[in-house]
């Protein structure tokens, strides 16, 4: 399979954001939850903590990501699909508020993405985050069973490494 830059540019803005939705699901959302729904002061304490950050720009992230596969002509059925969905619009305006600044404490932008419980805007996210794993996945090349099983309980760094020097020695 041949490489696709595209898709490899269009990769390294999905794993921005994916490490920020990751990192976000590390965290102890149900107790941010209840704190969230006690005062107006829950939601604001949430936007400034940690999950409330790495959900930001997790979100934020996902956006550029439409953006990109849109700008760049690249199309897969399921993502597609999802991305037809009016909530894209509000997903544009939240990128625009987390990375413009706002005079508001929590901008209305920020609330719209959310909506209504019937929306389900996080259940809508999540699917687009697998249909984005799942075209990237289809359209890189795949990593040999050998390199993967070698990259078990490595660092960052040494996966980066170890990824580098198999493809060097495959010129």
């Amino acid at each position: 399979m041949t490489l696709k830059p595209e898709v490899l540019l269009l990769y390294r803005y999905f794993a921005y954001a994916a490490h920020m939705r990751s990192l976000y699901s590390r965290q102890d959302i149900p107790k941010w939850l209840k704190m969230l729904g006690e005062d107006e002061y829950g939601l604001i304490s949430f936007f400034c903590s940690e999950p409330g950050i790495y959900l930001m720009y997790s979100y934020a992230g996902l956006y550029l990501v439409s953006e990109g596969c849109r700008d760049i002509g690249l199309h897969h059925v399921e993502t597609d699909e999802l991305l037809a969905s009016p909530l894209v619009e509000r997903l544009r305006l939240f990128r625009n508020t987390t990375f413009h600044y706002q005079e508001d404490l929590i901008s209305i932008k920020h609330r719209q993405f959310f909506g209504t419980e019937e929306e389900k805007s996080e259940r809508w996210i999540g699917q687009v985050y697998t249909a984005f794993a799942r075209f990237v996945q289809g359209n890189t090349t795949p990593v040999p069973k050998s390199l993967q099983e070698s990259l078990h309980d490595k660092t960052a760094l040494e996966v980066a490494q170890a990824i580098r020097a198999y493809w060097a020695s495959q010129e």
